[in-house]
């Protein structure tokens, strides 16, 4: 099986895939050889490129919070931010100074219509945005069950003090991830501890009568760090971070970004040429 990321390794920087990618994955899968997807993206960003490269089974979203089926979207598995949780990130995201928020849904993102702006980025994780008048108001924040991470956006002091009243309130049942914005801004997001994309190469692989070490993994970044180290093989895009680089076994000629991924492990892994 191969298990593949897909922003920085799959997709190339206008998040398109190359036609020599598609049909490296179409011949992969004519010799038998799973394709899969591990992603940091939600469903509707996701299921796309699936259909395109001709994924059959499952998919891992959201680092592994969620595996749905690649053609009916049926969810196989999903840990989801709690209503306790939910409850206190609402009261302290009130409360704090912070300047936008967003609720992560498993087919959508809730943002307010004064985030407007930030769009674009948010478009990154799917296109599936739906705007409110005020955010804080909506249902969702207490009647959803399908929420898999809550973001934000604020000054570095405000964002971690909001993090370090939520941790005290939620018996460290949630995972912080800071990173900046394309404009530099910090970006806090919260999902649920206890999943990964190496717990999501797991079950990918259970779910195709595979162990783990029938896997081929390929990413780029600090999140696929769990899914490379738990793969049979694993390869790290060219100008990865160092880490990542580190952690696999081998390193692409493709550069992140640029595509051709696909194609060059199918041809190093398997001596398939499309």
């Amino acid at each position: 099986m191969l298990v593949l990321d897909l922003d920085g390794t799959t997709l190339d920087a206008e998040s398109e895939l190359l036609p020599v990618d598609i049909a490296a994955a179409r011949a992969l899968s004519r010799q038998g050889v799973h394709i899969t997807i591990a992603t940091g993206r939600l469903f509707t960003g996701t299921q796309w490129v699936a259909q395109a490269l001709g994924v059959q089974g499952g998919v891992a979203v959201m680092n592994g919070n969620e595996i749905l089926d690649a053609d009916t979207a049926e969810v196989a598995h999903g840990r989801y931010v709690g209503p306790r949780e939910r409850e206190v990130v609402h009261r302290v995201f009130a409360e704090n100074d912070l300047d936008s928020a967003f609720l992560f849904g498993s087919r959508r993102i809730h943002l307010g219509h004064r985030d407007a702006h930030r769009t674009p980025y948010l478009s990154t994780w799917t296109t599936d945005l739906q705007m409110h008048d005020d955010l804080f108001a909506i249902p969702e924040w207490r009647s959803s069950d399908d929420i898999v991470a809550i973001g934000a956006v604020g000054d570095t002091e405000a964002i971690d003090q909001a993090w370090d009243q939520i941790r005290g309130e939620t018996d460290d049942t949630l995972q912080r991830v800071v990173f900046r914005t394309w404009r530099g801004e910090s970006f806090l997001k919260l999902r649920h501890r206890g999943d990964d994309k190496g717990t999501a190469l797991v079950r990918l692989a259970e779910e195709r009568g595979l162990s783990p070490e029938r896997t081929v993994a390929v990413g780029d970044w600090l999140n696929d760090l769990p899914m490379l180290r738990r793969a049979g093989l694993s390869f790290a895009m060219a100008g990865s971070d160092e880490r990542v680089i580190e952690a696999a076994d081998h390193t692409t000629n493709a550069r992140r970004s640029g595509g051709g991924a696909v194609a060059e492990v199918a041809e190093r892994v398997w001596g398939i040429t499309p």
